[in-house]
């Protein structure tokens, strides 16, 4: 039956979910490194090496690490516990419009739809700032190559970030377009080149002395800039260091929490992974701790090699990223080269996730008469909602230029409202087990200690590690929320917009003479 067709009985009718037409196409390799790269191994290290070593005055790093990850691991096991027990794409909006009320559902889930919108442009020009444009600088630097710092300074600028982010937006939609499973295969294939960027780099810091790398730091940055380094780190803001603190210990970790609270991205496209019920539950959880290891073991070999406050001064004073100390640090133009270009392969891996799992939200909303009908399309040749990823694309390009061009746009301003979002979910964790008893006790996560549903469980601290990360979001001022009620305000309206969405939807549907009401009471057809 079409979306708001009626049956021939009188008055509203119910609402008939069409299947979705997507296909499990997702194995466990795929959906590991999928969320794995929607932590993005790359992008975690860059923004903590380049702001929490430099910005956070008291801070132990490595209980920074370990702190942030207790903290997203309940909100981890509540998606993962729900893409277990509701194996389809949407997430957070089937389970909490299945759970709790389906305007709730369209809150939490049109809330983080909007944000993957805004975050497109970050990412996407993080492909240039972060990947293209220090490969070409260092790389020019070190072999004496003018046109290329000269390609390296055009990339950094406003238009080169955004022509770049662009091509790459294009590029990713014409892919996830084509299929899923050409993009695993892609994905797959970049994520062990990265890897390799990575090593070199751990590599550096633990064969090499601290003397050899700082000389050779000496040498491509120059002497007098070496000399001058604290001077230029004090300039601009640098304030590392000092007696431990653990309020700025846990505020460091707004840049690791940016990255590693979206592991449990592969909950999104749950209509298209294989063996659902019992891959989502690990592989969510396991990309957290891998992700968390990598992070506290290159701590530890660039604190051995030339000191978190050395890295600190480097990001503030030159702005450079973890991987260009490596590059200049190994005083081996191959090394170099093979560091710079492989981390390009990391340097967007928000995006692909942001783009693929704001297409399945939409395609979800259309298929439960929320949004117009084309964003439910599937082809039905490649299996992919070519409308819903089209429109997230264009989507990402005009966040793109807000991004290059709105200085009041910071990195994290959006994380608080994901944790809105969030703690809607956390809710529905703790009641699914009451309200969709059936479903739970048929699921492979109906477990319980003393009598309480480990998912209840997981749900209470879920929500309460949110609420220590919305303080933490709140008050660091590198959120840049602090000091700007606006940007709260913003979070907020965004939030509440997918509640006045819901009611327009269901009036405008009845006025059609289509009750979508009840097909929220029902789990998801696939």
């Amino acid at each position: 039956m079409e979306v708001g067709s009626r049956t021939p009985t009188a008055g509203l009718q119910s609402f008939e979910r069409r299947a979705t037409g997507l296909v499990r196409e997702a194995g466990t390799l795929d959906v590991l490194i999928y969320n794995i790269n929607f932590v993005s191994l790359g992008l975690m290290c860059a923004l903590v090496f380049l702001y929490s070593t430099a910005f956070y005055p008291g801070a132990n790093l490595y209980l920074t690490a370990i702190l942030t990850f207790l903290l997203v691991l309940p909100t981890s096991l509540v998606f993962a516990f729900f893409a277990s027990a509701m194996p389809r794409s949407g997430a957070d909006y089937v389970y909490v419009s299945r759970t709790l009320h389906p305007a709730l559902g369209m809150m939490s889930s049109w809330n983080n739809t909007v944000w993957w919108f805004i975050y497109g442009g970050v990412p996407s020009a993080f492909f240039a700032q972060f990947g293209l444009a220090p490969f070409f600088s260092t790389v020019g630097q070190m072999a004496g190559v003018s046109w290329m710092q000269t390609v390296g300074t055009w990339l950094a600028s406003s238009w080169g970030t955004f022509v770049a982010g662009t091509a790459l937006i294009v590029f990713l939609v014409a892919v996830f377009s084509r299929s899923l499973k050409l993009y695993f295969r892609i994905q797959n294939t970049v994520f062990f080149l990265a890897l390799i960027s990575l090593v070199l780099t751990a590599l550096v810091w633990a064969l090499r002395s601290r003397t050899g790398i700082m000389a050779d730091l000496g040498h491509g940055l120059g002497a007098a800039t070496l000399r001058g380094l604290g001077q230029q780190a004090a300039a601009a803001g640098f304030s590392a260091g000092g007696p431990f603190s653990l309020k700025w210990t846990i505020l460091a970790g707004t840049w690791v929490y940016i990255n590693l609270v979206f592991n449990q991205s592969s909950a999104y496209i749950g209509g298209e992974v294989r063996r659902a019920s019992r891959l989502q539950l690990w592989s969510m959880p396991a990309a957290a701790v891998l992700a968390v290891s990598v992070l506290l073991i290159l701590l530890a070999l660039a604190d051995k090699a030339i000191g978190l406050h050395t890295i600190g001064k480097l990001a503030a004073g030159q702005g450079l990223l973890f991987t260009q100390i490596a590059a200049f640090g190994s005083g081996n133009l191959v090394v170099a080269i093979l560091i710079m270009g492989l981390f390009i392969f990391t340097s967007y891996t928000w995006l692909p996730g942001q783009i693929t799992n704001a297409s399945r939200n939409f395609l979800a909303y259309s298929l439960d008469g929320l949004m117009p009908r084309a964003l439910g399309d599937v082809h039905p040749r490649f299996h992919t909602p070519v409308n819903a990823l089209v429109l997230v694309g264009a989507g990402s390009i005009a966040a793109l230029a807000a991004f290059v061009w709105v200085p009041s746009f910071a990195t994290l301003v959006g994380i608080f409202g994901f944790i809105l979002g969030f703690l809607i979910v956390s809710v529905a964790a703790m009641v699914f087990p009451y309200r969709l008893r059936d479903t739970f006790e048929s699921s492979p996560v109906n477990g319980r200690v003393a009598g309480v549903p480990h998912m209840t469980i997981a749900g209470a601290l879920s929500f309460i590690a949110l609420g220590i990360e919305a303080w933490a979001f709140l008050v660091d001022p590198s959120a840049g929320l602090d000091g700007h009620p606006w940007l709260i305000a913003m979070n907020v309206i965004i939030f509440v917009s997918g509640l006045v969405i819901y009611f327009v939807a269901r009036a405008i549907q009845a006025r059609r003479g289509v009750d979508i009401s009840r097909r929220f009471a029902e789990i998801p057809v696939e």
